[in-house]
């Protein structure tokens, strides 16, 4: 086995933010909007409760399973068997949701910018990149983040503010014209997004600076949520009701920047600033699922099964929806509710069952085998 490679809680924070922001931020105004009308604005913030919650239960396990992620740790607190089969589902979920997420990206890229290429030559190429990227090791991709997320964070920063001139702060109101409950309706379907934040236990074990850790969770569950918000707010602010009937409405409402006739049409820096977050999340799920995999078949190296598991993804983006509309569907329907079920309830379970097992002791015993695999 390889030396432990090290991470900064700060490129933690940053691997993970694009997994709760990127893809979120086409597909999560028109859902919420369906659901909270002109109320849009505050379900990111309902939402981010399951995030900060999550967080919580991530980082407590880790104090007292050090060096081990979900998979090892459940082993522990709920015997061998039981183990295996809750690390099974929480593997399998996120081949499915990471199989999800590649479909709705190969579908933007393909219905917005590449209209005669195959969709399965799109959704290849990105899982092709990403396995070759996280072969290379977590810190490549953590390096790579430190690059990008920044970059990525700047220009639609630019893109939020070159839209002020043509919001309109009219489309906020009537705020609560139905109560609270549309807001709460909205935020079933983003708190899915924020309960990835699970991915955090595939990570902590390789943190090199371990006082910064949760602090480092609950500003990556803040500045998620206030991008969310922020993305969700100007949409609602340019296009009003219009936003329910759209399916991507951030990426219309930037399409009406104009200035003199001259600066607009900036389509082709939107592409490359969303598919540079979706590459940074597709990774993360990637890398976590192959150390999974690898942990849960007691490998000692997850890099031999990367490959074989691009494969799966790739079959599981196209059997997750055989349309785009039929994908939207589900992801307003039941997306929110499936992965909240799995990346909270299961950490809840696994910490509630862990402070029974273990309230006489001290603290739980602290594993010291991991088949990190580098």
């Amino acid at each position: 086995m390889k030396d432990r490679p090290y991470l900064s809680a700060a490129q933690i924070g940053i691997l993970v933010f694009p997994v709760i922001v990127a893809t979120a931020d086409l597909l999560v105004p028109a859902t919420t909007s369906r659901q909270a009308g002109r109320d849009m604005w505050l379900s990111p913030m309902i939402a981010s409760l399951t995030g900060f919650l999550t967080v919580y239960l991530v980082f407590q396990l880790h104090k007292s399973f050090p060096g081990q992620s979900i998979v090892e740790y459940s082993d522990k607190i709920i015997g061998s068997f039981l183990g295996k089969i809750t690390s099974f589902l929480v593997l399998f979920d996120l081949l499915y949701t990471n199989g999800n997420i590649i479909r709705q990206y190969g579908e933007f890229v393909v219905g917005s910018f590449l209209h005669q290429t195959p969709l399965l030559a799109v959704i290849g190429s990105i899982v092709f990149i990403c396995a070759i990227t996280i072969r290379a090791g977590v810190e490549v991709l953590a390096r790579a983040a430190q690059v990008f997320v920044p970059t990525v964070v700047l220009l639609y920063g630019i893109l939020l503010v070159l839209m002020i001139p043509f919001m309109k702060a009219e489309h906020l109101f009537p705020m609560f014209e139905h109560g609270i409950m549309p807001a709460l309706k909205g935020a079933v379907t983003p708190q899915g997004w924020f309960s990835e934040v699970i991915l955090f236990s595939f990570l902590l074990p390789f943190r090199a600076d371990e006082e910064k850790g949760m602090r480092t969770g609950t500003l990556t569950v803040v500045s998620a949520m206030l991008a969310l918000t922020a993305i969700n707010s100007s949409s609602l602010l340019v296009l009003g009701n219009e936003v329910s009937f759209m399916t991507y409405p951030f990426y219309t409402a930037i399409q009406m920047i104009s200035y003199a006739d001259f600066f607009e049409n900036i389509d082709a820096v939107v592409m490359a600033t969303w598919v540079t977050g979706a590459f940074i999340k597709i990774s993360v799920f990637f890398y976590a699922l192959a150390l999974g995999t690898a942990q849960w078949l007691r490998l000692d190296d997850y890099r031999p099964i990367v490959l074989p598991i691009g494969f799966l993804l790739v079959v599981f983006s196209f059997w997750t929806a055989p349309n785009l509309s039929q994908l939207s569907s589900f992801i307003q329907l039941l997306a929110g509710v499936q992965t909240t079920s799995i990346y909270t309830m299961v950490p809840l379970l696994l910490w509630v069952i862990a402070r029974l097992r273990f309230k006489k002791r001290a603290e739980p015993p602290k594993g010291v085998g991991s088949s990190r695999g580098k």
